[in-house]
């Protein structure tokens, strides 16, 4: 379990000195006929934790693509403090450079190593078509993002011969290497080992409170969620059905949330 949070790790107060660091105005997703979010309006704060919860098939993941500028917004606006609208191809592009993401199955490359693995969240930092090797200053960040997974004597091994709780964190050390400013986490502890699931948690806390990261991260664990997170933000039926602190959400606001007599619905696609 992940240490909880204490007064020493929150140095800013919760609200309202916070800023945003992404503001969503009104923002919906169709696939098809099925409406997967629904005018969802909502601020991330920066320099903190933000959990996402919800039951299966309520937009988790698809709220993440929004962030990212993966997946476009009918209607509504999502702005990005100090940059602008991410209908804007210039803020976009700048957005997802500032951007990186922990998937929830790793997505890794078998036949590369680790370290390559690594590397490749840095593939937007040079030219697609380059045949030469990766420079030295990258290589040394790829290191030092393996290092801080505890993984880096196993830079040199190939990722189809780690074990699945190695792969994730490699996944982890992708993300950080890009040293985001924000970082989306989808599920990322879903394939790690219980005893490792408190140091990755630190690894993150320690990238927001020393790097200055905003994190947001879809987790089915509410009290995992309860203990690491600045702001909780619930999802259901494609709809922001809670938004607050975590001593704000109690038995009652999860009951809510998660009560059974909702309709069901067909899994949601992973686009984060």
């Amino acid at each position: 379990m992940i240490a909880a949070r204490s007064s020493a790790d929150n140095v800013v107060p919760f609200q309202p000195l916070w800023r945003p660091a992404v503001t969503l105005d009104g923002c919906s997703v169709r696939r098809g006929s099925r409406v997967v979010l629904r005018e969802i309006a909502c601020t991330i704060p920066a320099r903190a934790i933000t959990a996402v919860v919800g039951p299966s098939g309520a937009g988790k993941s698809t709220f993440l693509g929004v962030l990212n500028g993966l997946i476009p917004s009918l209607g509504g606006a999502v702005e990005v403090t100090g940059l602008g609208r991410l209908d804007q191809p210039a803020v976009l592009r700048e957005h997802r450079r500032r951007t990186a993401t922990i998937f929830q199955e790793h997505a890794l490359i078998d036949r590369l190593t680790a370290m390559e693995n690594v590397l490749l969240g840095l593939a937007d930092r040079r030219h697609p078509l380059s045949l030469m090797p990766w420079p030295v200053e990258h290589r040394r960040h790829a290191a030092e993002a393996l290092a801080r997974v505890g993984l880096l004597s196993r830079a040199h091994d190939r990722a189809g011969r780690l074990s699945g709780g190695e792969r994730q964190r490699v996944g982890f050390a992708r993300a950080l290497v890009r040293r985001p400013r924000l970082l989306l986490a989808d599920e990322p502890f879903s394939a790690v080992d219980p005893a490792l699931v408190r140091h990755l948690g630190d690894v993150l806390r320690r990238a927001v409170a020393a790097d200055g990261v905003t994190l947001v991260i879809v987790l089915h664990q509410i009290e995992l969620a309860r203990a690491v997170a600045d702001r909780i933000l619930g999802l259901a039926e494609g709809r922001m059905r809670f938004i607050g602190a975590p001593d704000e959400f109690g038995a009652a606001e999860q009951a809510r949330l998660f009560r059974p007599n909702r309709r069901p619905k067909e899994k949601e696609e992973c686009h984060a």
